[in-house]
């Protein structure tokens, strides 16, 4: 029985929140072998560990509208709620983590933009549906993706920098992005939320196609290896690469259980959630649940021989850590590796 555990983002960034001890994570340290390889977003490293290519908007499409998916004459993009603040030099972005969009206010939302886009005079006409408060899509005609930036890269970016840059297509995408941020400029479900002193939904994040090299690709390929054989995690782009590859999904229980399947691989999202809702206190409760919950039950397994290895992958903004191990050996009991997670980063 092997296990995978991904997480990323144990170690806060620079002035968010004092570190929180692993003394779990540690012990697992001591006696594993590990391997690191250049920092990237917890979205980045579950792309790698699937192999996928397809685009991101594709992926979790296919998750939250798979009766739509399969119509090769559409293609993807995400269109997320967010708040662009505004400033002397530059606009920031604050994303779903922060904003809190409901699904009804999604759907009024929805409602004001497929009415106006509809007789916009836009050949290549758009279609904006969401299925999830957090996640909007564009449905679209092929040949038409713009060059974008994913939301999981705009921390602390320039929004100038980063609007959608049209190809050779029909659509202006900066075009399309100011016209639906005039449109929220006094919609009546901003009106509420400023007025109920909440941040308002005064812009979408379009993103998601399926990369700068313009490819239209949108479906799985069948020569890709499956991975693992099940996966137990919430988190979307997950579920939705899980579903992609024909693996056998389960929801993430509040603490570690043995999984029924061989090869499972388990998701653990929360530290990246709370550091991009800003919540400093949350953080350190989720980095200290998974430490105490989650990596100290699965090294008993691996020491009582209920797990044959154990892999912990965590990402993170100065590395990614690979962590391989196995049951203890006589020469890692008396040469333990002395090294800790702060000493990684």
């Amino acid at each position: 029985m092997h296990l995978t555990i991904l997480t990323a983002d144990l170690l806060a960034p620079l002035r968010f929140a004092a570190p929180v001890p692993t003394p779990n994570l540690d012990k697992l340290l001591s006696r594993a072998s590990v391997t690191t390889r250049a920092g990237g977003a917890l979205e980045d490293v579950v792309l790698s560990t699937f192999n996928k290519n397809e685009s991101v908007a594709f992926i979790t499409a296919s998750l939250d509208l798979p009766n739509d998916t399969p119509n090769k004459d559409v293609r993807w993009l995400r269109a997320d709620p967010v708040h662009l603040a505004v400033s002397r030099d530059n606009i920031q972005l604050f994303d779903s983590h922060i904003v809190k969009p409901t699904l009804d206010e999604m759907m009024q939302i929805a409602s004001t933009l497929n009415q106006h886009f509809a007789h916009d005079g836009i050949e290549n006409r758009l279609a904006f549906m969401f299925p999830d408060a957090a996640r909007g899509y564009i449905a679209m005609k092929p040949d038409d993706l713009p060059e974008t930036t994913p939301l999981w890269q705009m921390g602390g970016a320039n929004v100038f920098d980063h609007l959608p840059r049209q190809r050779q297509g029909l659509t202006n995408w900066r075009r399309v992005s100011n016209e639906i941020q005039m449109l929220l400029h006094d919609h009546p479900v901003n009106i509420a939320r400023e007025a109920g002193g909440q941040y308002s939904i005064n812009g979408l994040w379009i993103w998601g196609e399926s990369g700068k090299n313009g490819s239209n690709e949108n479906y799985p390929h069948a020569s890709v290896q499956v991975p693992h054989q099940h996966l137990i995690g919430r988190l979307a782009l997950a579920r939705g690469l899980a579903q992609l590859c024909g693996m056998s999904a389960s929801p993430l229980p509040e603490q570690f259980e043995m999984p029924a399947f061989q090869n499972s691989l388990i998701v653990l999202h929360t530290p990246t959630r709370e550091i991009r809702a800003m919540s400093p206190y949350q953080w350190q409760i989720e980095v200290n649940h998974i430490d105490n919950n989650w990596l100290a039950p699965a090294v008993a397994a691996l020491d009582d021989q209920r797990l044959t290895s154990l892999t912990v992958i965590i990402a993170n903004e100065a590395s990614t850590l690979t962590i391989n191990a196995k049951r203890k050996s006589l020469l890692q009991r008396f040469f333990p590796n002395k090294k800790t997670l702060a000493d990684y980063a």
